[in-house]
């Protein structure tokens, strides 16, 4: 009887202490938020409110026009998405085709709205500025969608 009880007192008495041990260890989320610096693209502060599933989308190859040149962009992206019922309902065929689709039409829309850049201004574009642009333009679709990364990013210029 004497064990039955222990057995019985003890995840009563034990559960609870290591409930309260574990949220007087766990980070501030204020805390949290504020060490994450702009300096480190792609690492993701979560906070116990949002909570951020990394999804590839993989390689995207863009080209992109000129009078006497063609320029060639490749790059391999990833997308964070908040909350695990979005990146459930999203990690699906059908979600990742629209996403992939979705993305397609952003960057062959900026491509056609960066013929300004010149012979050599290719190796000056700011990545984390083009991927802070796809993520605006994507949010306006998928609203469970905070930020992405450019993993790869590639250009080739050949000869018309």
């Amino acid at each position: 009887m004497k064990k039955l009880i222990l057995i019985l007192l003890g995840p009563l008495i034990a559960g609870p202490g290591g409930y309260m041990l574990g949220k007087m260890m766990a980070p501030d989320p204020a805390e949290a938020a504020a060490s994450a610096t702009e300096d480190s693209a792609g690492m993701v502060a979560a906070t116990p409110e949002e909570i951020l599933y990394k999804m590839p989308l993989g390689k995207f190859t863009v080209q992109v026009l000129q009078p006497r040149s063609a320029l060639h962009i490749l790059l391999d992206l990833d997308v964070y998405i908040a909350g695990a019922n979005n990146f459930e309902r999203l990690n699906g065929l059908e979600g990742r085709n629209r996403l992939r689709d979705a993305t397609v039409s952003i960057i062959s829309e900026m491509a056609e709205t960066t013929l300004w850049l010149e012979k050599g201004e290719e190796e000056h574009i700011d990545q984390e500025q083009l991927a802070a642009d796809i993520v605006r333009k994507l949010h306006l679709q998928f609203r469970s969608l905070r930020t992405a990364k450019i993993n790869e990013f590639n250009t080739a210029r050949s000869l018309r």
